[in-house]
């Protein structure tokens, strides 16, 4: 019968580490890639990892490379939650994600590189009121109960109407009793949760999105 003896020794000293040991802490870092979100989108949700990792009890940590510290607003698996993205809200930004794998520490950094976009489209409308008045005060009051009504026509066709300028003037018919308020404004073919039907995940429904609501809004 033979008898094989394995002694493993170390000459500074030091316990010898077994060939089976595992290190201490296993990190590893990844690039997640380029993120486009549409401005203004109502939702967009971006998972830590590209990929679905099955591991248990992770945790996750989501930083942004800002010098100013920053709140985010992530589920409980680990997604990260923009609401009514601005173009501010680019930038580049890691989740780590970690846990225990026997015994041992594991963490992965995803790194990503998020921009937002918009697609022209918007028109310039101009709308001419004829008045008998052409004061301050007079204007003031019209141009707060105009708002009022194109908030509600915003919501029923879900376009965004930005007011840009007014004006009043003299008419030429009767340039002594009577004034023309000229309103000028943006409009934008995607108001307010124009995407609340759409998956932002995939594009190719963004995009079907994109052409429903220019051709109901147009």
């Amino acid at each position: 019968v033979g008898i094989l003896t394995l002694v493993f020794c170390s000459c500074s000293g030091q316990p010898a580490s077994l060939p089976w040991d595992l290190p201490a802490v296993s990190s590893w870092e990844h690039q997640g890639g380029l993120v486009f979100i549409h401005m203004e989108s109502s939702l967009y949700s971006l998972p830590c990892s590209p990929v679905e990792m099955e591991v248990a009890d992770p945790t996750y940590r989501w930083v942004q490379d800002r010098a100013a510290p920053t709140v985010f607003s992530v589920t409980k698996e680990g997604h990260l939650l923009f609401q009514r993205f601005q173009a501010g809200d680019s930038g580049k930004y890691s989740c780590t994600i970690s846990y225990m794998k026997h015994r041992v520490p594991v963490s992965h950094t995803f790194h990503y590189s998020i921009f937002g976009y918009h697609v022209l489209g918007g028109l310039d409308t101009v709308l001419l009121f004829h008045s008998k008045l052409c004061e301050d005060e007079w204007t003031k009051r019209f141009l707060w109960g105009l708002q009022d009504k194109l908030r509600q026509l915003e919501t029923e066709q879900h376009c965004k109407l930005q007011l840009t300028a007014t004006f009043c003037f003299p008419s030429l018919n009767n340039p002594s009793d009577e004034f023309i308020m000229q309103v000028q404004l943006e409009v934008s073919l995607f108001g307010p949760h124009w995407d609340e039907y759409c998956n932002s995940q995939d594009t190719e429904m963004v995009t079907d999105c994109y052409r429903k609501t220019v051709q109901h809004n147009l």
